[in-house]
C-alpha cells in the first residue's frame, strides 16, 4: 500500500507555469524544425500550438499537464513521434489482467493472467469499461492521447493502452462482458502489485502458458521445419544467438524466421542476419530523407512569402527553389537508399524461407522485411498481417517533471520511393486472427507458413 500512496502522491504533484509552457514549447519548436511527416498530419502546427497554451496552464497536476501534452502530439500522427510521462505517475496505476485484441471492430480477451481464465475466459468481448460503452469509452479516452502512422497501429495501441486514462491509481474499473457461450457477467478489476505483475503468467485460449519472451528462440517443427523467432534487434547478442543455430539450421527442410514481436532497434542487426539467406555482393534497404534547414535561406524565404509565388523562377532558378523549400520547411537532405555489403564467406542458407510478421513488427523489424523484399536473388514470402507502419530516426529530449519526448525526424521509403510508414508493409498472404483461433489458441499464421514452405 505505501507503493501505492507513493504512485497516488506523484498523480497530485503540480508543475509551475513555467515549466509547463517550457514543455509544451520546447515539443512545439522541435517538431517545427525537425519533424518528418507535417504533409501527412496536415495540420496549422503554430496556430495548435498557440490554442495549447491555456489548455496546459488550466491543468491541475503533473498527470493531467501530460495528458494534455500527449494529445497535442497525438495530433502528429506518428508512431515515432511521442511524449512519455514520468513512470512515477503509471508505475502503480489500476492493472487490469487482460490483454485484448480488435477483430471485427470489437476488443475481445486474447490472454487472461492465470487463475481468472474461469471467471473471464479468453474470446469474451470487452463490452463497456466504468458503465461506458467501450466504443465510446475508446472514443473519447484512449484514441485521442495516441500519435500512430496507420490505423491498424493505433487501434492495437490503444488495446494496450486502454487503461491509461485512469485518472488515479486507487480507483477500480467495474467492467463488463460477454462470454463466448453468451453470458454477460462483469468483472471488478484491482491494484496488482509490482510482484504479482513481474511474476504474470498468462494463458491463451486453450489454457496453454504464454511461452515467457526471449532475445530469441529456436524450435524444430514436427515436420522439420525451423522455426525461429527473432524478437528484437535492439541487442547485438542477437547476432550470437543466431549464430549458434546454424548447425541446426543448415539441417532443417525449411525456416520460418518470425519477427512478428519485433519492435525494432538497429537495422544493422537484420542486416547481418539476412547476408545468411543470400549470395548478393550488396542488398539494398530503405531510402531516407530529412529536412534541412540553412538559415540565410530561411532568411530570404521570409521576404519570398512576401510576394506571389513565381512557379517559373521555382522550377529554374535554385536559390530561389531552396529559399522558397526552407521557409515553407519542405526543403530536403535526399539520401542514397542503404545499402549493405554482403562479406559472408560461409554457405548460405537455400533452402525455403518464409518471414512471419505482423502489426507488432515495427521499426528496424521492417527495415528487415524491405530488405527482404528487395533482394533480387530469391524470393522470401511475408505471411501475416501488415506491419506497424512505423519507423525512423526520433530525437530524443527531456521534459519537465521527469518526462521525455522524441519527434521522428527521418523518412523512410522503399528504395523506389513507395512509402510503407502510415501503411505497413503488407504481407504477400494476409493471415488475420479470427474469434475461432484466438478461443483454440492456435496460430493460424504459423500454420500457413508451415503449410508454404512444406509444400515448396
Amino acid at each position: 500500500m505505501l507503493q501505492t500512496a507513493s504512485g497516488q502522491t506523484a498523480r497530485q504533484a503540480n508543475l509551475s507555469d513555467a515549466e509547463k509552457i517550457m514543455g509544451l514549447s520546447t515539443f512545439w519548436a522541435e517538431a517545427s524544425q525537425n519533424f518528418a511527416y507535417f504533409d501527412k498530419a496536415n495540420i496549422n502546427w503554430d496556430s495548435t500550438y498557440k490554442a495549447y497554451i491555456p489548455k496546459v496552464l488550466a491543468t491541475k497536476n503533473t498527470w493531467e499537464y501530460y495528458r494534455v501534452l500527449e494529445r497535442f502530439c497525438a495530433l502528429l500522427k506518428d508512431g515515432h513521434t511521442n511524449i512519455n510521462a514520468p513512470w512515477s505517475l503509471y508505475g502503480y496505476s489500476t492493472y487490469v489482467p487482460f490483454r485484448f485484441t480488435y477483430i471485427d471492430q470489437k476488443p475481445y480477451v486474447t490472454r487472461v493472467l492465470k487463475g481468472l481464465s474461469d471467471s473471464v475466459p479468453v474470446g469474451s468481448e470487452l463490452l463497456t469499461v466504468n458503465g461506458i460503452p467501450v466504443q465510446t469509452y475508446l472514443r473519447d479516452e484512449v484514441l485521442p492521447y495516441i500519435s500512430s502512422s496507420a490505423p491498424h497501429e493505433r487501434m492495437n495501441t490503444a488495446m494496450f493502452r486502454i487503461w491509461g486514462a485512469t485518472a488515479d491509481t486507487i480507483t477500480v474499473y467495474p467492467l463488463t462482458f460477454r462470454t463466448p457461450a453468451g453470458k454477460e457477467i462483469s468483472f471488478q478489476s484491482r491494484l496488482f502489485s509490482q510482484r504479482e505483475r513481474d511474476g504474470s503468467t498468462w494463458l491463451l485460449g486453450n489454457g496453454r502458458d504464454v511461452p515467457k519472451t526471449k532475445l530469441s528462440r529456436l524450435t524444430i517443427l514436427p515436420n522439420g521445419v525451423a522455426h525461429v523467432e527473432l524478437n528484437s534487434f535492439g541487442e547485438e547478442k542477437i547476432i550470437g544467438e543466431f549464430k549458434a543455430m546454424l548447425p541446426q539450421l543448415r539441417a532443417a527442410k525449411a525456416i520460418i524466421l518470425d519477427v512478428r514481436e519485433n519492435g525494432g532497434g538497429s537495422t544493422s542487426i537484420g542486416a547481418e542476419i539476412m547476408k545468411y539467406f543470400t549470395a548478393q555482393k550488396t542488398f539494398t534497404g530503405s531510402a531516407w530523407r530529412t529536412r534541412e534547414t540553412r538559415s540565410s535561406y530561411k532568411a530570404w524565404g521570409k521576404f519570398l512569402l512576401e510576394e506571389p509565388f513565381d512557379s517559373i523562377k521555382y522550377k529554374n532558378d535554385s536559390w530561389y527553389r531552396r529559399s522558397y523549400q526552407t521557409v515553407t520547411g519542405t526543403s530536403w537532405y535526399i539520401a542514397d537508399p542503404n545499402e549493405f555489403t554482403n562479406d559472408l564467406t560461409e554457405p548460405r542458407l537455400t533452402m525455403p524461407v518464409v518471414i512471419l510478421a505482423g502489426n507488432n513488427t515495427a521499426s528496424a523489424a521492417e527495415d528487415f522485411l524491405i530488405i527482404a523484399r528487395q533482394l533480387k536473388d530469391r524470393k522470401i514470402p511475408v505471411i501475416g498481417q501488415p506491419s506497424f507502419g512505423s519507423t525512423g530516426q526520433p530525437l530524443m529530449f527531456p521534459m519537465p517533471g521527469g518526462g521525455s519526448a522524441r519527434i521522428c525526424t527521418k523518412r523512410d521509403t522503399y528504395a523506389d520511393g513507395t512509402d510503407f510508414v502510415g501503411i505497413g508493409v503488407k504481407p504477400d498472404i494476409e493471415v488475420n486472427p479470427t474469434l475461432t483461433d484466438l478461443m483454440a489458441g492456435r496460430d493460424a499464421a504459423l500454420d500457413k507458413a508451415v503449410q508454404w514452405v512444406t509444400k515448396k
